[in-house]
C-alpha cells in the first residue's frame, strides 16, 4: 500500500536496532499508520523523503480500514474473512 517494497527481515533488523531507519522505510511506515511522514520523522529524528505529497485517499482508506480491523478478536476476522470470501465467488 506504501509502495515501499522491503523484506520483513529488513523491518526486524531495522525494529531490533540492527539496521537504520531510512527514508524510504521511514515514508512507508507513515502510510500504514495513516499518518503525514513528517510524524514518524519527528519521533525518531530521520528526514522525511525527498517526495513526501502525503498519502492518497486510496492509501489513506486503507490506514483506516487496518486501525479498525486491530480491534476485532481472532474469531471476528475469521468471520470477516469467510464473507469476503463467500463475496468474491459470487
Amino acid at each position: 500500500m506504501s509502495g515501499v517494497c522491503k523484506a520483513a527481515s529488513t523491518i526486524r533488523m531495522v525494529r531490533d536496532g540492527v539496521e537504520e531507519l531510512d527514508a524510504e522505510l521511514l515514508g512507508g511506515v507513515a502510510a500504514v499508520l495513516g499518518v503525514p511522514v513528517a510524524v514518524p520523522a519527528a519521533l525518531t529524528g530521520v528526514s522525511a523523503p525527498a517526495q513526501s505529497a502525503g498519502l492518497s485517499p486510496e492509501v489513506a482508506d486503507v490506514a483506516a480500514l487496518i486501525w479498525k480491523v486491530r480491534h476485532l478478536t481472532e474469531q471476528e476476522v475469521r468471520e470477516l474473512s469467510d464473507w469476503t470470501e463467500e463475496l468474491n465467488r459470487n
